[in-house]
């Protein structure tokens, strides 16, 4: 059934434009088949729609989560240790964890790894309309060096390997190709910033996406692994914590698009959820990180913003962004509008003919990100999603 749906402010456009009183169809498609600004559609044109009155709300397309992993959960401690847990649990850990971030205006996300393909047969679940999950792209199995970082990932060495996982990953029709070719923390006491792919490793799972015609993202916090990335033709860098004034320059000469996850080493929360060693490091590279990921912003590349796993708790990550630098507009723009252009989604904004993905939340979300920490409303591809 068609709905009718009064704002009495909503974030319009791409430009997130904040407007009053504003009422939105949905029809039974799932899409926003029109949008009236100040006054009533017509009287009788959609008589027959429910309607929602969202009086003293602020509307805003569904949240993106361009970084998740669906069985790995940071709010749980020790999650960084759960990856060999059977194929069952890793399941029910990802079906909670999904369903709390579509109840918390997630209503899509791209997952960047998990075993056992479950990531593939969640979204497939999903399209067919059997689970209530947030709509979903993903990459299958993380592939990652054999003696390299990468709890999700899956050990390889040698291109062939690699090929051949990248290809198995294909013909199980993920949307994104996923390696992980550095360390996870930044160096403490050294300049060199430890790689696990070679270069020729990087440049077969291009080659493989390319072929198909699929987007590649990478794990990578800097160095001589983000020079790979950059040279390749990786599509996405993820996290980028210790990128250098030379990295941030090939990051923008080749246009390459980044994965702020700002949270992982600013949000105090997560620490105790990590081992012991793992918080130490944190703490004595967050300085450093926070500089370097000021002047990446600052460069102004292309961008996307998420959680790693914090799921339900994105908006986190946008006081972080805000912190170092970004503006609050462009930071939830890293959440919503470009996201689904990264992912070629038509969704991520309230305009005519986009995915009925809309919130309501308590308060302006660009005036405070905390606004989103309880959606009172949540609208997933054009059906009211029971909180």
């Amino acid at each position: 059934m068609s709905t009718t749906i009064f704002a009495k402010h909503a974030l319009l456009g791409r430009e997130l434009e904040k407007k009053s009183d504003v009422y939105i169809h949905v029809d039974d498609n799932g899409k926003i088949g029109e949008i009236s600004v100040g006054k009533p559609f017509e009287s009788g044109k959609y008589a027959d729609d429910v309607f929602e009155d969202l009086k003293d709300s602020f509307v805003l397309p569904g949240l993106i989560d361009a970084h998740a992993h669906l069985a790995l959960d940071a709010r749980i401690p020790g999650h960084l240790l759960m990856m060999d847990d059977s194929e069952t649990k890793q399941t029910l850990r990802a079906l909670k964890a999904a369903s709390d971030d579509l109840k918390k205006g997630i209503t899509g996300l791209r997952c960047l790894g998990d075993r056992y393909y479950l990531d593939v047969e969640l979204r497939d679940e999903e399209k067919k309309g059997n689970l209530l999950l947030p709509w979903m792209q993903v990459a299958g199995i993380g592939m990652k060096g054999l003696h390299g970082h990468g709890y999700v990932g899956k050990g390889f060495s040698g291109k062939e390997e690699f090929r051949r996982q990248a290809r198995e990953n294909l013909f199980h029709h993920t949307d994104w190709l996923k390696i992980f070719i550095t360390a996870g923390q930044p160096p403490v006491g050294s300049d060199h910033v430890p790689y696990f792919i070679s270069r020729e490793e990087v440049r077969t799972v291009v080659d493989e996406a390319k072929a198909i015609g699929v987007k590649t993202s990478c794990h990578c916090i800097g160095g001589e692994g983000l020079r790979y990335c950059a040279e390749e033709g990786i599509d996405v860098l993820d996290h980028c914590y210790w990128a250098s004034d030379e990295d941030i320059d090939l990051i923008m000469k080749h246009g390459t698009t980044v994965c702020f996850t700002p949270g992982v080493f600013m949000d105090d929360e997560r620490l105790p959820m990590c081992p012991k060693e793992h918080g130490e490091k944190v703490l004595k590279t967050r300085d450093e990180v926070v500089r370097r990921l000021s002047k990446l912003v600052s460069a102004g590349p292309k961008y996307v913003i998420g959680s790693d796993a914090y799921h339900g708790l994105l908006w986190h990550d946008l006081v972080f962004m805000k912190e170092l630098g970004m503006s609050s507009r462009d930071a939830l723009k890293g959440v919503t509008v470009n996201p689904a252009e990264l992912m070629g989604v038509n969704a991520g904004s309230l305009e005519e003919g986009r995915i009925a993905d809309i919130i309501a939340v308590k308060g302006n979300p660009i005036e405070d990100f905390s606004a989103l920490a309880d959606p009172h409303f949540v609208m997933h591809r054009g059906k009211k999603v029971l909180l």
